[in-house]
């Protein structure tokens, strides 16, 4: 006979333990597919960089309505004898006489509970995974040239930071050919200046929010005007690297001021100049200049852990299949009713970034009509 299940809980804790499998279905619609909620949900809530701030988040949620708190009660005894808005630091056991497999089951057979979870998994699922996956969803420039100097700016800075051999990988850039005399390195490419968080979270409020919530602080300041082409936010990586950095194959971790790289999946699906790092190995920002800001850590380390739950969730799949139907979308490779339903989820989630940008009005009402224009966009009659 199984042991009763009793135990305290931490808020996060008890979230994930109401999301584990039982029977119950938790999917939503999107692009034509349907995805699951507990593997999105739950490696959330354990593998993002504040699972507090995440589980907090989730829990106002369920807590918004004077229904779901008596649900809630009937369930949970929180022990600081608070129920909307616990501390990080208070737990939860099951209202006796029941187990946490019953609280489970309970809470999953409530339709506005359930509802909260779908509602808000989808929400990070589209404003955080999605998005900062998504090559493509920088806004075009008004001005090319503007947009091409300042990538050139940020690519001289993390050139006077590093030098003109990239850190990871130990690839010279192509253009700095002869390297200076007793410098070591492996290959040569044209290197890129890379972004930790792309630069299309300048415009896009809503992947802003999402990662304030995920890194349980504000990164408003971090990614917005000037200081998303700050030194902080940058890399120098060789054009190969710098897709699979985008595809978080591989990332950052800096604790101490020690910066570490973190490889995601093995090094079969990595460069050779990446598979010739080992896991861990400290990497020396700032070697030509310790005038240039180095890498955030902060920036880092958020970039980390959405690694680890694109991977964890095993989500890696289903967006680069979305990713690759808009791709085929917006090069007019769809056709009939999937045409349709990819051309309306792309819109959707377009204009969840460009609800609040920070570019003008004006700029923001032609980015919508030059949306609708090049993606043959379809509305309801």
């Amino acid at each position: 006979m199984a042991e009763l299940d009793y135990s305290e809980k931490s808020l996060p804790e008890t979230l994930i333990t109401i999301l584990e499998p039982c029977g119950v279905p938790l999917t939503f619609e999107y692009h034509n597919r349907t995805h699951d909620v507990q593997p999105i949900a739950t490696a959330l809530l354990q593998w993002g960089y504040d699972r507090d701030s995440l589980a907090r988040d989730l829990w106002k949620r369920a807590t918004d309505s004077p229904q779901k708190i008596e649900i809630l009660r009937k369930l949970l005894r929180p022990c600081d004898a608070r129920m909307v808005l616990p501390s990080p630091e208070s737990g939860f056991v099951p209202r006796r006489p029941r187990t946490w497999q019953d609280v489970r089951s309970k809470f999953l057979q409530s339709d506005g509970l359930k509802a909260c979870v779908i509602s808000w998994t989808r929400d990070f699922y589209l404003d955080l995974l999605l998005t900062i996956m998504d090559p493509s969803h920088t806004p075009t420039p008004s001005d090319r040239s503007t947009a091409t100097r300042n990538q050139e700016i940020f690519r001289r800075k993390l050139f006077d930071r590093d030098g003109v051999v990239s850190i990871i990988g130990q690839v010279l850039d192509a253009d700095s050919y002869p390297p200076p005399p007793g410098m070591t390195y492996f290959s040569e490419a044209p290197l890129q200046g890379a972004h930790i968080i792309p630069f299309s979270a300048n415009s896009h409020s809503e992947l802003r929010k999402a990662l304030s919530i995920f890194a349980g602080e504000s990164v408003e300041e971090l990614l917005t005007g000037n200081q998303i082409n700050d030194s902080s936010n940058g890399l120098l990586l060789d054009p190969t690297s710098h897709s699979l950095f985008g595809r978080f194959r591989f990332g950052i971790e800096c604790r101490d001021k020690v910066y570490r790289l973190r490889k995601l999946y093995p090094d079969r699906r990595l460069t050779e100049g990446l598979a010739r790092h080992n896991d861990g190995e400290v990497l020396l920002f700032g070697g030509k200049s310790d005038l240039v800001t180095r890498p955030s850590s902060l920036l880092c380390n958020v970039h980390l852990a959405i690694g680890l739950v694109v991977r964890e969730s095993n989500a890696f799949p289903m967006i680069s299949a979305i990713l690759q139907d808009e791709e085929d979308f917006n090069s007019g490779n769809t056709g009939g009713d999937y045409w349709q339903v990819t051309g309306a989820s792309y819109l959707e989630r377009k204009l969840r970034g460009l609800a609040a940008s920070n570019y003008s009005d004006t700029n923001g009402s032609e980015e919508e009509e030059r949306l609708v224009k090049d993606n043959h966009v379809i509305t309801a009659e």
